[in-house]
């Protein structure tokens, strides 16, 4: 398992510190779908699977880019739709790439850029964070 912390509870939200490895990815959907079944209100599953998905391509973007060893995963109930978080040890923002039919990649920050209705990139000297809102 790429739990580094066990996830952690913070007021509408749910966190961890993840390994930047293999099962990064994998570790962050499943936490996604828990955090999205234990909220108050059913989630439209369109809603549960853009979230899903946005929070698979965050953490694998890191996995794939980023330096460091760890990264984090925040999700938080706003209400009006799930806020994710993921940090990273690597100031350098994300950026598009041109499409690779062949494999290579280029698919997910568009992806990303697509699903959220809201997307910043904070980044500092000793990393980012990518926070992303998926409405419903």
């Amino acid at each position: 398992m790429t739990t580094v912390e066990p996830p952690r509870a913070f007021g509408p939200g749910l966190g961890a510190r993840l390994e930047r490895d293999s099962q990064a990815a994998v570790h962050a959907r499943r936490m996604a779908r828990t955090f999205l079944g234990g909220l108050p209100r059913a989630v439209p599953r369109e809603t549960a699977e853009a979230v899903t998905l946005v929070v698979s391509e965050l953490v694998t973007n890191v996995v794939r880019h980023a330096r460091g060893r760890l990264c984090s995963l925040d999700l938080e109930d706003m209400g009006h739709g799930v806020g994710i978080a993921v940090s990273d040890d690597d100031p350098e923002p994300p950026r598009p790439r041109n499409l690779d039919l062949t494999g290579r990649g280029g698919f997910g920050w568009p992806l990303v850029r697509r699903l959220s209705s809201e997307l910043t990139v904070l980044s500092r000297p000793d990393g980012k964070t990518v926070h992303a809102v998926v409405s419903f």
